[in-house]
């Protein structure tokens, strides 16, 4: 092989390595990245807390009402309100007369558990409002009944997906304490006054807003001691449709008949959460949910302008809750029978919920 050739293999080769080693050095990649994070949750199976955030300035007027799960199993979910309206000092009965040593009413105006049950009217259908842009509906009570002349109460709430509304979560992680997260002017049945942080009035809460529980709360002497920990804002569910009474529940399809709303069954007063309320899921720190308002306002009315001088209105509110198994169903239908109330609505709304989940589970 001449000299010359050789030259140009050795030239061609060299060429050639280069050009290899021009494309290997012209892939770069900085961008990977991984994170690992640690987290759990050291709550009670089981737990769930009503919240009641109300002020009674008549320029901002406001009652939220709503259920948070702080366990970590679901829960059934049902919450009962009661009234009590008085006249100048006199407490008056559900025919709207007043109470006195002479009557024969079962009202007793020092319990809220006897007072008058609000059982929204429904003739079919419970009243949609006239804002087509409101996913509530207007709570008048069923009949000729005198409080719809002084109140009435908006069901549901006023805003959904992203701008449904913020809450304090409960400070309170003891399944057995019955206090509720009152806030504003609310008073709480045990501590007769307020539990919670906040102000009551409607949109308090806020994205990234922080808080610690109430000070006198948190003594350890206390025999619930509420948590010394900082928490953050969180959202309650997005609400699928407005309260509806239970025969509008049944008049829908059966994949519809569960999910993120209420119903009300206005044989025994209960309002029912369609749905499990699910808890914290163990190795998260993102805390259980809330459901949607029952409540969203105590709204005026102007039979209150003929009251001649005083009047105070009283809106009572009761939780109820079970584990989300048979037992825990069964829990329900005890508490009824032994009060003289039917669980025939309520077992059917159980079983189409734990049907959609697959069944109860075994307890």
């Amino acid at each position: 092989m001449k000299d010359r050739t050789k030259k140009l293999i050795k030239i061609g080769g060299l060429a050639a390595a280069l050009a290899l080693i021009g494309g290997t050095f012209a892939f770069t990649n900085f961008g990977q990245r991984v994170l690992n994070i640690t987290e759990d949750t050291n709550r009670p199976e089981h737990g769930a807390r009503v919240h009641d955030y109300f002020q009674d300035d008549e320029a901002t007027a406001n009652k939220d009402v709503f259920v948070e799960n702080f366990g970590t199993e679901p829960v059934f979910v049902r919450v009962k309100l009661t009234e009590l309206f008085m006249r100048n000092g006199l407490p008056l009965d559900e025919n709207g007369n007043v109470i006195n040593e002479e009557s024969t009413t079962d009202v007793d105006p020092e319990d809220p558990d006897t007072w008058p049950v609000f059982i929204p009217y429904a003739d079919e259908t419970l009243m949609p409002t006239d804002d087509p842009d409101d996913y509530r509906v207007s709570g008048y009570r069923e009949g000729d009944n005198f409080l719809n002349d002084y109140f009435h109460l908006q069901l549901g709430q006023a805003t959904r997906g992203a701008e449904r509304p913020w809450y304090m979560p409960t400070f309170n992680f003891h399944p057995g304490s019955n206090e509720t997260a009152a806030a504003g002017r609310a008073i709480d049945g045990e501590a007769d006054g307020v539990t919670h942080p906040g102000e009551g009035t409607d949109g308090f809460w806020s994205e990234g807003d922080t808080a610690f529980a109430l000070s006198e709360f948190t003594d350890p002497d206390n025999s619930f001691p509420h948590s010394t920990e900082e928490h953050t804002a969180a959202q309650v569910l997005d609400q699928e449709r407005p309260p509806l009474s239970f025969e509008q529940w049944q008049g829908l399809e059966e994949e519809e008949q569960v999910g993120n709303f209420w119903i009300f069954d206005q044989s025994t007063g209960w309002a029912y959460w369609a749905d499990f309320l699910e808890g914290a899921t163990p190795g998260s720190a993102a805390g259980g949910q809330a459901t949607s308002f029952l409540v969203d306002n105590k709204v005026r009315r102007d039979g209150l302008d003929d009251i001649r001088m005083d009047w105070s209105y009283k809106l009572h509110v009761i939780g109820g809750f079970a584990a989300a198994t048979e037992n825990g169903r069964d829990s329900f239908s005890d508490a009824d029978t032994n009060a003289n109330l039917g669980t025939e609505n309520m077992i059917a709304i159980t079983n189409a919920i734990a049907d959609a989940h697959g069944g109860f589970e075994a307890d």
